[in-house]
């Protein structure tokens, strides 16, 4: 049977400690010590070595268990951009499918399936551009650094206001929606 590493460790601790009995008060050295401690070291010596071949042999196994996993995740992540990528293609299709309907139904926008429906859906979004910065009101500036309020200048574009400096121009964008 072979000892846990703790009892390997523990016994070389104890054996450097008895080093210190094997010659007197005098220095002289007790043969017979000596010859015992040095069995007790060469036994210690094998039971290290052995151990140390065990551990690397482990450490190996679990290097190698480490590489072929993370090669695994690297694989599984690749394959999951893939899928992703099909899924925004098979939106596309969706989309490019619906707005095509649509041309020949002006008033339809979603279509009933067996599992669900699928719906175009429209949004709408506001780009803000600053064409002179000096000519901005200060209630569409933000402190205490001088920055560009857009949600305020978006509602004032709302409101139907025209404000000096700055354009606001709507964005209307379709995209597929799915339920069931």
């Amino acid at each position: 049977m072979s000892k846990s590493t703790y009892d390997i460790a523990s016994n070389a601790r104890h054996l450097a400690a008895l080093f210190m009995d094997v010659a007197d008060a005098d220095g002289v050295v007790d043969e017979e010590l000596y010859d015992a401690w040095m069995a007790k070291l060469e036994e210690s010596d094998g039971d290290t070595r052995a151990k140390l071949q065990s551990i690397r042999a482990v450490k190996a196994r679990v290097a190698a268990e480490g590489a072929a996993l993370k090669a695994e995740a690297q694989r599984v992540t690749a394959l999951a951009k893939r899928r992703e990528g099909d899924v925004e293609r098979l939106r596309g299709y969706m989309l490019e499918l619906l707005l095509a309907h649509r041309e020949l139904h002006p008033d339809v926008d979603k279509i009933e399936t067996d599992d669900g429906f699928v719906r175009l859906n429209k949004k709408k979004g506001y780009e803000v551009t600053v064409l002179d910065f000096d000519a901005v009101s200060e209630d569409y500036l933000t402190r205490p650094e001088p920055r560009l309020n857009k949600s305020a200048v978006v509602a004032a574009h709302k409101e139907g206001w025209v404000l000096d400096g700055i354009t606001v121009t709507e964005k209307v964008t379709e995209h597929v929606m799915e339920g069931g």
